[in-house]
C-alpha cells in the first residue's frame, strides 16, 4: 500500500517529557519497568543469527561479583552487546558498571568490562548509581549518563582510555542557555565524537509572546567535545514550515551518514505532531499527523525512536484513527508495512507494535503481541518476507514441548547490519 507524499521532508508528532533518570519504552511507547521478571536475562544474536545468552541476574560478573540488575542494551556495530548493570559483591556491596558481551565467544569469556583502563579526572568522575544507558558508535566509542559527585548530572564520552564530560546540568549551550535537566536514556551516537540527546533548558520569561512555555523548555540536542553543545529543537522555538514545537519531543534516533550525523525524532506542534528529519544541517518535517491514508488519517505519532538509515529513510509506529500501523516513508513515498490485525507466521494476528528498527539493508526489526498475548520479535525482510526472529529454532522447540523464554521487546536493540539483542527470561 503506497501513498505519495509531496514537499519537502519534515514532521512528525512524538514525544514526551523524558524522566531525568530513566527511560525505556514498551511497546506502547512508555515506561517500562525493567524490575519484571522477565527482564533478568541478556540476549544477543550469534553470527548464525540465534538468540545466545549472554548474560543473567545471578551470575558471575567479570570482578568476581554477581549481577543482580541488568540495564537496556545497545548494539554496537561489530555485533557485541553493549550494556551496564549491577553487581553484588561478597561483601554485599551493590556498584553499577557498564559492560560489553560477545555472544560468539565461550560462555566463561562472554562478557568483559567496557572500561578498564579508565581513570577519572577531578572534571569528569562520574557516579554510577543506576542504568547508565550506554551506546557506542562505529569506532567503538562510548557514551552515556551519570550523576556526578556535585550533585550534577553529565553526558560521558569515553574514548581510548580518556572521559570527557561533554554536558553537564548546569552547562550552557552554544546558544548561551543552561541546560536543566538532562534526559537519562535519550542518547544516540552519531559521527565519530557527536552525540544526539535530549535535554531541559532553562529559558528567561519571554513578555513579548504570551503563547512562549513557562519554565524549563524541552529540547534536542547535539554535543561534542570540540563543538560544544548546539541545539537542534527547542520546545517554544520554531521549525521548519512555521512548526512550533512543543512538548513532548520524542526520542531520537541517529546514525552516521555521507551527510554527517542524520537524526529523526517526532514532537508535538501547535498543529498537531510531525515526524523531523535532521540532514546536513538541516531540519526538514516529513510527515504530520492529519495527512490521509487508505487506512484514515494518521492521528498519533508515537514518542518512541523512529527507524532510520543512512539514505534518510525513516519508520514510525503511528496510529490512524487508534488504530495501530507501521509506516515506511522513503523517497517522498509512504508506505504502509505493518499493522493491527495482520497474521503472524504462526497464524496468530498482531495485537500490539513496537516502535520499528531499520537495517542497513533495509529489513524492519519490531516488537509486538499478538493475540495469544505473546510477545516476540519479528523481521520484515526488504523484500517483504515476514517471520520471527528465533523461527526455525521456535519452531523445533515447539515440537519437542520445550518452555520459551520470555521476550522483553521494549529493550529490542538492533544494529545497522541485523545483529540484535534484548532483555528476556530464562
Amino acid at each position: 500500500m503506497k501513498i505519495w507524499v509531496w514537499g519537502p521532508l519534515l514532521a512528525i508528532f512524538l514525544g514526551y517529557a523524558v524522566n531525568a533518570r530513566a527511560v525505556s519504552l514498551s511497546l506502547q511507547g512508555q515506561n517500562a519497568n525493567l524490575e519484571d521478571s522477565n527482564s533478568n536475562v541478556l540476549y544477543a544474536s550469534d553470527s548464525d543469527g540465534e538468540s545466545v545468552l549472554v548474560t543473567a541476574v545471578g551470575l558471575p560478573a567479570p570482578d568476581g561479583a554477581t549481577f543482580t540488575e541488568l540495564g537496556v542494551p545497545s548494539m554496537m556495530q561489530d555485533g557485541r552487546v553493549l550494556f551496564g548493570a549491577e553487581t553484588t559483591s561478597k561483601e554485599r556491596k551493590l556498584n553499577w558498571n557498564i559492560y560489553i558481551g560477545d555472544p560468539n565467544v565461550s560462555p566463561l569469556y562472554r562478557v568483559v568490562r567496557a572500561m578498564d583502563s579508565v581513570t577519572p579526572t577531578k572534571d569528569c568522575a562520574p557516579l554510577l548509581n543506576g542504568d547508565p544507558y550506554p551506546v557506542a558508535d562505529a569506532k567503538g566509542n562510548i557514551a552515556f549518563m551519570s550523576h556526578l559527585p556535585d550533585k550534577h548530572d553529565a553526558l560521558v564520552y569515553y574514548s581510548h582510555g580518556t572521559m570527557t564530560c561533554v554536558a553537564r546540568s548546569g552547562g550552557k549551550t552554544n546558544e548561551g542557555h543552561e541546560m536543566a535537566v538532562l534526559s537519562f536514556g535519550s542518547p544516540q551516537m552519531g559521527e565519530t565524537g557527536e552525540v544526539v540527546f535530549n535535554a531541559f533548558l532553562t529559558y528567561p520569561p519571554n513578555k513579548n509572546d504570551k503563547d512562549a512555555p513557562i519554565g524549563h523548555r524541552q529540547a534536542l540536542l547535539i554535543g561534542s567535545e570540540k563543538g560544544g553543545i548546539t541545539e537542534l529543537a527547542v520546545e517554544g522555538e520554531y521549525g521548519p514550515n512555521h512548526s512550533r514545537y512543543a512538548r513532548p519531543l520524542g526520542l531520537p534516533a541517529s546514525i552516521s551518514s555521507p551527510q554527517g550525523t542524520l537524526i529523526a525524532f517526532t514532537a508535538k506542534t501547535g498543529s498537531g505532531s510531525a515526524l523531523f528529519l535532521y540532514s546536513n544541517g538541516q531540519m526538514s518535517r516529513v510527515l504530520p499527523t492529519g495527512i490521509t491514508t487508505p487506512l484514515g488519517p494518521v492521528t498519533y505519532l508515537s514518542p518512541g525512536r523512529p527507524g532510520l538509515m543512512a539514505d534518510g529513510t525513516t519508520a514510525v509506529l503511528a496510529g490512524c484513527a487508534r488504530f495501530p500501523v507501521i509506516f515506511r516513508l522513503a523517497h517522498q513515498r509512504l508506505d504502509v508495512r505493518l499493522q493491527r490485525g495482520q497474521l503472524t507466521p504462526f497464524g496468530t494476528e498482531l495485537e500490539s507494535l513496537g516502535d520499528p528498527v531499520l537495517t542497513a539493508n533495509g529489513a524492519m526489526y519490531i516488537g509486538a503481541t499478538d493475540t495469544d498475548g505473546s510477545e516476540k520479535l519479528y523481521v520484515l525482510s526488504g523484500n517483504d518476507s515476514f517471520f520471527e526472529v528465533g523461527e526455525p529454532e521456535m519452531i523445533y522447540k515447539i515440537a519437542m514441548g520445550s518452555h520459551q523464554h520470555a521476550i522483553f521487546t521494549g529493550t529490542l536493540t538492533v544494529n545497522e547490519r541485523g545483529d540484535f539483542a534484548y532483555l528476556g527470561g530464562k
